[in-house]
């Protein structure tokens, strides 16, 4: 697996260099003084002195939320490799140390912050353990099966215990709820759909299973097609399987544009004789949402607002 090798790769490099400035527990770093914080996340329980001050985040939906509860100044290093969504330019400045991307982040230039926290999750989740060693690391992944609120909170929480955030945290989860009210207020009832994601001019349809299923899930649209895989990108699926479902709507999702990468753009990739003789693309119901938004940054708390005003706009 990519990440397991990297982190085999990288751990006598992140030794030697923690050896050498003196390696140090989460107690020993000179944290804030106050009483010692438990947080408790998916791989476990980690013990800081105090709400953390200098934080080295990986993953973007929880840059995302560190934003949003007021936090940015906190931020030491983020992951840019795979440049940042509009929303997090903030932090595209070179006060906060670019730690390669969310799927190779750099361990080096983790071990040279030598942050009192670090924030991993989902594409980073392996190398939490490795990190463990050496710092204080919390892991916002969180089950598929949690509801898209429920996942939003359970990561915004993890993060607000280890700022010291909690009652920003609620105010900002009362908003999620709100905008998910909303949106599900403005959906078309008894409409159906078809989730698609386009990459290297390549498309696959995504299900009730996917890091798209709240368009499923809270929006309430029917699946066009109910057996589609849970696989992480998605099942493939030819321009003749999308004219036969001939779905109300079309989500799309353009994983090039989200991740950086230059391609054909999804409104190329889908314009074609096929594909517009579905209801969907007749009564232009045809919707391209924020790759940022809705690939990379899903469970970030004020993400999570726009994500849910997105649709409810798009209706």
């Amino acid at each position: 697996m990519l990440l397991s090798r990297i982190a085999g790769a990288s751990a006598a490099v992140l030794a030697l260099l923690l050896t050498a400035c003196g390696s140090q527990s989460a107690a020993d770093k000179g944290s804030p003084a106050g009483d010692p914080i438990t947080i408790t996340h998916a791989q476990g329980e980690t013990i800081i002195d105090g709400p953390a001050q200098r934080i080295a985040v990986l993953d973007l939906g929880s840059l995302d939320t560190v934003q949003a509860l007021g936090a940015s100044d906190r931020v030491v290093g983020v992951t840019k490799g795979n440049g940042l969504p509009e929303s997090l330019s903030a932090f595209a400045g070179d006060e906060y140390t670019d730690l390669g991307t969310v799927v190779e982040p750099d361990l080096e230039a983790i071990a040279e912050l030598d942050p009192d926290l670090v924030i991993a999750g989902f594409r980073t989740a392996s190398l939490v353990e490795e990190l463990s060693r050496n710092f204080a690391v919390v892991d916002i992944t969180y089950d598929d099966s949690l509801s898209f609120y429920d996942g939003v909170e359970y990561s915004t929480n993890i993060i607000a215990t280890a700022l010291g955030a909690e009652d920003e945290a609620a105010v900002r989860l009362a908003e999620v709820e709100t905008a998910i009210e909303d949106a599900q207020a403005a959906a078309p009832a008894d409409s159906t759909a078809l989730i698609l994601m386009t990459s290297g001019g390549k498309v696959s349809a995504q299900g009730t299973e996917s890091r798209f299923r709240a368009i499923h899930n809270e929006l309430g649209f029917t699946p066009a097609i109910s057996d589609v895989e849970a696989d992480a990108h998605g099942d493939a699926i030819s321009f003749e399987a999308i004219a036969e479902a001939n779905p109300d709507y079309l989500f799309v999702i353009d994983r090039d544009a989200a991740i950086g990468q230059e391609g054909e753009s999804a409104e190329q990739v889908l314009d074609n004789e096929l594909v517009a003789t579905t209801t969907a693309w007749s009564e232009g119901n045809v919707v391209y949402l924020d790759g940022g938004r809705w690939y990379i940054m899903i469970h970030g708390v004020d993400n999570a607002v726009e994500m849910m005003n997105e649709a409810a706009a798009s209706f």
